[in-house]
């Protein structure tokens, strides 16, 4: 996987070692150490993917975000000390693809730049890990060799999780997917599925390794290494 990064950040080590890491994987990469630096390369060349810091000096990261989805849809992943809930909610609700709080892993930020500049139409109909197996189109399920049974909405909701692998799906949009415009308290049900799905497929339920919470947001499904 290839693409053009901007890197927006005015921590020159953060800069450099984010640069060093993604330049070692192949992909472009540019920075800026200021908001309107950012929005200056971002009308000249506009990249794949902005990687985006909060706190910036001049124009805040909030402030480019919101000035650049005023006519780009370009992916952009915030990171930030700043990692509160509200703080995630304001940037989500104002066009962000992605959170991710400092001090971040590495590997952490890789999955989630692939996860972002993946093809959103590329379908997945199964999806392989070291603990269990699905298909999406016969709605098979295996874990250790044996077959899982998983109910109709646990199916619906296994779709939109593998198909955004690696990407943040909020609880309003998780039940948008599966319950369409019966979506009145469904945040407990879709709570009980996800729980179940744990269930039936982590290899320790209590302790996800797939299925992660976004605390107050939403899920994300880790299934491939870095």
């Amino acid at each position: 996987m290839s693409g053009r990064i901007l890197v927006v950040d005015d921590e020159v080590q953060i800069l450099r070692a984010v640069r060093t890491n993604l330049e070692a994987r192949g992909f472009l990469v540019t920075t800026a150490q200021s908001g309107d630096e950012a929005l200056r390369f971002i009308r000249d060349t506009v990249p794949d993917l902005v990687i985006l810091d909060l706190e910036l000096p001049g124009k805040s990261g909030l402030e480019v975000l919101r000035n650049l989805r005023t006519w780009t849809q370009v992916p952009v992943i915030i990171v930030s000390s700043r990692s509160g809930d509200p703080e995630k909610m304001v940037a989500l609700d104002d066009g962000a693809n992605d959170f991710l709080a400092k001090p971040f892993a590495m590997g952490d930020l890789i999955m989630r730049v692939r996860a972002s500049l993946r093809p959103v139409d590329d379908k997945i109909t199964t999806l392989t890990t070291s603990d269990f197996t699905l298909d999406l189109v016969q709605r098979t399920a295996s874990r250790g060799g044996e077959a899982v049974e998983l109910a109709a909405i646990e199916w619906k909701i296994l779709d939109v999780l593998v198909n955004s692998e690696g990407r943040l799906v909020t609880d309003v949009a998780l039940i948008n997917d599966v319950w369409g415009n019966e979506q009145l308290g469904k945040e407990e049900s879709l709570r009980r599925h996800v729980t179940q799905i744990r269930r039936k497929l982590e290899p320790e339920p209590a302790r996800p390794r797939y299925f992660r919470t976004e605390p107050g947001i939403g899920y994300r499904l880790y299934a491939s290494s870095t």
